[in-house]
């Protein structure tokens, strides 16, 4: 099931004690799939699927992509460690990576990520492709 499925934006400015996104406006297309009741009787250990792609709107996030993340799951109630991450690129579809996410360090009550991109294999891919629009595939 399709959580949401548009552009997700933000201004540059703090949430409450909350750090924004990026310091700049910006947006990134986003689709949230919940898998976990299409599959009954299964234990899914990511049963979130969030998809992302740049909209080359706004400030660029290639080293800030965790605060995406982290914003993503706090706005949309989502468990980091479950959810499966996929960057994509919104002109082809093709060239996606999957994000790896390590806990380096803490920050007070904040946690610090490595992220590491590792290409979609094909069963990841045969999961998500048909939410993709049908001249994508």
């Amino acid at each position: 099931m399709i959580v949401f499925n548009g552009k997700y934006r933000w201004d540059g400015k703090k949430k409450g004690d909350r750090k924004p996104v990026s310091w700049w406006p910006g947006s990134y297309l986003i689709t949230i799939i919940d898998l976990s009741d299409e599959k009954p009787g299964v234990h899914m250990l990511k049963p979130i699927i969030v998809m992302a792609a740049e909209t080359k709107e706004g400030f660029c996030l290639k080293n800030t992509y965790q605060d995406l993340v982290k914003n993503v799951c706090i706005d949309f109630n989502l468990q980091m460690d479950k959810v499966f991450w996929v960057s994509y690129n919104a002109e082809s579809f093709l060239e996606m990576q999957a994000a790896v996410f390590r806990p380096v360090s803490r920050l007070g009550s904040e946690i610090l990520y490595d992220i590491r991109w590792r290409p979609v294999i094909d069963r990841e891919f045969d999961e998500i492709k048909h939410f993709f629009p049908e001249s994508a595939r």
